[in-house]
């Protein structure tokens, strides 16, 4: 008996030191060394109605095992709305200098003049910028390649990047079209004094949920027709072919932080739904509304 406990305790420390080794082995036989591509900073925006001055810039940085000595390129390719992808720009190394931390750095831009060229666009597209990273030793890196801790705070290496093009209305131009205020007020007593004003070619308009305390009877007559109760509700304007100028403008009153509004808007016709603007417990003053048609 002594014999047979022996026996297995020598199976037992035999697997113990074997079982080990041949995990290393096999890790050590199938591990892989990657690259990523860094992102330090992105800067501008998209806007329909400004587009020779709409520059998406991103500054990225390269890492691999041989500190940047294996990048052999960086394609960029350009897509819309889900679209088929087009290649826009290679970066060579030679695009790249020494960042601060010894790796290399470039920085590139896409103008949305450029996108229209190549792939096209509408307002409130998306445009899908995305990288591959080609090394010498022939593997190439994308977005299939990321997982979750690369795109977190310090990598922020999703190769990646997905552009809305805006329709800021930053000229004052009236849009035509049907626009709804949709009103919250988290405590379900209504808005006191807080209103969304409309300047619409000199004709002031006022919306609000209407206060039910004696003392918002006077600013309530001042208000658009309202559909709703004390806790949420919405009030409907339309602005005509017609309209030259408009101007929209948040008035703070008594406990704003329990307003929240959402403007909406569609075509005349009814189509191009879209939110074009959402604001809670916002600071008083004009509002510029992306609305796109």
């Amino acid at each position: 008996m002594k014999k047979l406990i022996s026996f297995f305790s020598l199976i037992i420390i035999f697997q113990s030191c074997t079982d080990p080794e041949n995990t290393v082995n096999f890790v050590l036989d199938n591990f892989e060394t990657g690259a990523v591509l860094r992102t330090i900073s992105t800067s501008g925006t998209y806007n329909y109605y400004d587009q020779s001055t709409s520059i998406f810039s991103a500054t990225i940085e390269e890492h691999d095992e041989e500190n940047g000595e294996l990048m052999q390129s960086v394609d960029i390719y350009l897509s819309v709305d889900g679209g088929s992808e087009v290649l826009f720009k290679t970066l060579q190394p030679s695009d790249f200098t020494t960042g601060p931390t010894g790796l290399p750095r470039a920085t590139f831009k896409v103008g949305l003049t450029e996108v229209d060229n190549l792939v096209g666009f509408i307002g409130g597209s998306t445009v899908k910028i995305r990288l591959e990273l080609n090394l010498t030793n022939g593997k190439s890196f994308s977005e299939d390649s990321v997982t979750g801790s690369m795109t977190g705070s310090y990598f922020k290496s999703s190769y990646v990047y997905n552009e809305i093009v805006n329709c800021f209305v930053t000229d004052g131009s009236a849009v035509p079209g049907i626009y709804s205020v949709n009103m919250q007020d988290s405590y379900g007593d209504g808005w006191q004094d807080s209103r969304v004003k409309l300047t619409l070619d000199g004709q002031v308009y006022y919306f609000a949920i209407p206060s039910p305390y004696t003392s918002g009877v006077e600013i309530n007559k001042t208000l658009e027709e309202y559909s709703g109760d004390d806790n949420a509700g919405s009030s409907t304007i339309t602005i005509p072919t017609s309209a030259s100028t408009m101007k929209w403008e948040w008035m703070v009153g008594r406990y704003p932080e329990e307003t929240s509004y959402t403007i909406s808007y569609t075509k005349l016709d009814g189509s191009r739904a879209q939110n074009c603007f959402n604001e809670a417990d916002g600071p008083g003053g004009e509002k510029t509304l992306s609305v796109c048609q």
